[in-house]
């Protein structure tokens, strides 16, 4: 086994905060900047958001929330003060998979089809817009989780 040393520990701590800061607060943006949009009622420009976030989603989003689970699972392997079975380690990877179902099971995929059907319909189309919105609500449920995973990284229940 290689010996401990803080230098690692804090390297690794640091690549998880600021992952977690970057997915996180790019997704707490979108929340903001989708409700801002949204209020100006115009099917164009939630159209062509939804379309560039599609892209956000699948390059930046998704590089973060992987870099925040590698980084968490090489802490947590590493510091001997830290175990898989902990609580607080529990609940985390729990919001974790949660958020990666709600991400690739249907945000991801839902973004996919919504955009095949934006090159068929116009953005004004009914349907476009109801699923829009929809994404738009799951992803912001999906916030509320991140959320609490970061208050569960802080309070450290269990410990």
């Amino acid at each position: 086994m290689i010996a401990y040393s803080t230098g690692v520990y804090d390297t690794l701590k640091f690549v998880h905060v600021l992952a977690a800061i970057g997915w996180v607060g790019g997704t707490a943006f979108v929340q903001v900047y989708a409700t801002r949009v949204s209020r100006q009622n115009d099917p164009k420009k939630m159209a062509a958001l939804a379309s560039d976030l599609e892209v956000l989603g699948k390059t930046y989003l998704t590089s973060l929330s992987l870099a925040v689970i590698v980084a968490a699972v090489a802490l947590v392997a590493y510091a001997p003060q830290w175990n898989f079975t902990d609580t607080w380690i529990l609940i985390g990877i729990i919001g974790y998979a949660a958020t990666l179902v709600t991400g690739a099971g249907f945000i991801g995929p839902e973004a996919g089809r919504l955009s095949k059907l934006g090159a068929e319909r116009p953005p004004e189309d009914p349907e476009i817009q109801r699923r829009i919105r929809r994404i738009f609500l799951i992803s912001r449920v999906d916030l509320v989780v991140l959320i609490l995973v970061i208050l569960d990284m802080v309070v450290k229940p269990g410990t």
